[in-house]
């Protein structure tokens, strides 16, 4: 087989160097590249030439971070490309009979050990960096082609010094190889509609995502935030209580303390949104209809409306009511209309820091988030909140100050939920 029958795929060249560095120069190649730069679609496309083409016993294994991920992202993308060579397919057990007798089995990251008593004599790894065991699933699959001598590709966007950069850079064997490139080689996709994701991510995370870069996400949180520029004299002076726009309420339930932050969101002159934080209600050793009393006080007379934010736990049980703490709030503020806006499943950490990092302050340097210097509460957050140390997860270890996060967690689902960088993914062909 030569990837030249398939007439659908011209690949660009960064994955023309992918191919022939697996075809000829080392055993285990790693593609580590911006978002949508075809990891996927040029993965499938190398391992439907080596399944097809291996002279050894065993079967080729195709792996995936999760069950979810497999069947619906790297399994479907290698059925497309296998097309025309499938003879059959077990589609419970996820494997694939090709016209030649070779076959190929698909596999979860979730358990590498599953894989232990099966001979590869190649595998490729998806979207490796969100396997959580990484470094354990790579071990076993060394193991699984140790009598074989298979090769294996591993396709993926980085995240952070994990394994994969351990494995590809910091210890790199001689049969290894990483090969990195920006989203912007990818000429199916105009470098605009790039730019237009570029500028909703901060500088930090556009590296990773848009160039491929391993970047070190650790120490301060929001490490997007200036007091100065987010916080400072411009904040005083615009980010105060509009009546004629609805009040963003952000919420957290943790008893002590009960952290709001109340915002309002307004279009530039140039058609972008910013945020304004224009207040916040810091309750200790408080409750829900504590809180909206406290809200009732402040704002007696809004008619603009409320939108409420938050975590979705918030639908569980109230601790001194048999009602949720939604169905609180939508009681206690039924007269300013409120309106909500809260998720059915909590969005990942991660997304939710990238969102806020972004709108602080994206690549271009634009700040579209700005907090009245009397909310104390949520700058410190937003100074002070850090990560668990080795980790890319925000640290609420009992042994930190306990008033911490509980601000910006509220703060961040309301901007996750209305300017997520999900909804910023570039559509289109992925090759």
């Amino acid at each position: 087989m030569t990837r030249s029958k398939s007439k659908d795929y011209n690949p660009h060249r960064g994955q023309k160097a992918f191919h022939y560095a697996i075809d000829h120069v080392k055993r285990f190649v790693a593609m580590v590249c911006g978002i949508r730069g075809g990891k996927t679609y040029s993965g499938a496309r190398q391992a439907l030439r080596m399944a097809w083409n291996a002279k050894n016993d065993g079967v080729f294994g195709i792996i995936a971070p999760t069950y979810k991920m497999l069947k619906r992202t790297t399994w479907l993308e290698f059925k497309k490309a296998a097309r025309p060579w499938i003879l059959n397919e077990n589609r419970s057990d996820h494997i694939i009979t090709l016209k030649n007798g070779r076959q190929v089995f698909g596999f979860t990251a979730e358990d590498p050990n599953s894989i232990r008593n099966v001979t590869l004599n190649g595998f490729w790894a998806d979207e490796a960096r969100e396997a959580k065991n990484f470094g354990e699933l790579w071990d076993v699959l060394l193991g699984r082609v140790l009598s074989t001598g298979g090769k294996g590709i591993v396709t993926t966007s980085p995240n952070g010094f994990d394994d994969i950069y351990r494995i590809f850079v910091e210890e790199r064997d001689k049969d290894y190889l990483m090969l990195s490139f920006p989203t912007y080689i990818n000429n199916y996709i105009s470098a605009e509609a790039i730019d237009d994701l570029k500028r909703k991510y901060d500088e930090k995370f556009a590296k990773q995502e848009i160039y491929g870069e391993f970047v070190v996400f650790e120490g301060q949180v929001y490490y997007t935030f200036n007091r100065h520029e987010n916080a400072g004299d411009l904040a005083f002076q615009i980010a105060r209580y509009d009546d004629e726009k609805p009040i963003c309420l952000c919420c957290d339930f943790n008893v002590d303390p009960m952290a709001w932050v109340l915002a309002q969101v307004h279009t530039r002159l140039d058609g972008l949104k910013e945020v304004r934080v224009i207040d916040e209600i810091f309750l200790r050793n408080s409750n829900t209809p504590e809180a909206c009393k406290e809200f009732k006080t402040r704002y007696p007379n809004h008619e603009a409306g409320v939108v409420l934010y938050g975590d979705e736990t918030g639908n569980q049980r109230s601790s001194i009511s048999n009602i949720t703490n939604w169905k609180i709030i939508e009681t206690e503020l039924a007269r300013y209309g409120v309106q909500k806006r809260v998720p059915t499943h909590n969005p990942p950490e991660r997304d939710r820091i990238n969102a806020v990092n972004g709108m602080i302050c994206n690549s271009k340097g634009e700040r579209r988030v700005f907090v009245n210097p009397n909310c104390k509460n949520i700058i410190r957050d937003l100074e002070q909140v850090a990560y668990k140390e080795g980790s890319a997860q925000i640290d609420k270890s009992s042994g930190k100050d306990k008033m911490l996060t509980h601000s910006s967690d509220a703060f961040g689902y309301m901007i996750e939920k209305e300017f997520s960088l999900n909804r910023g993914e570039i559509r289109g062909l992925s090759i």
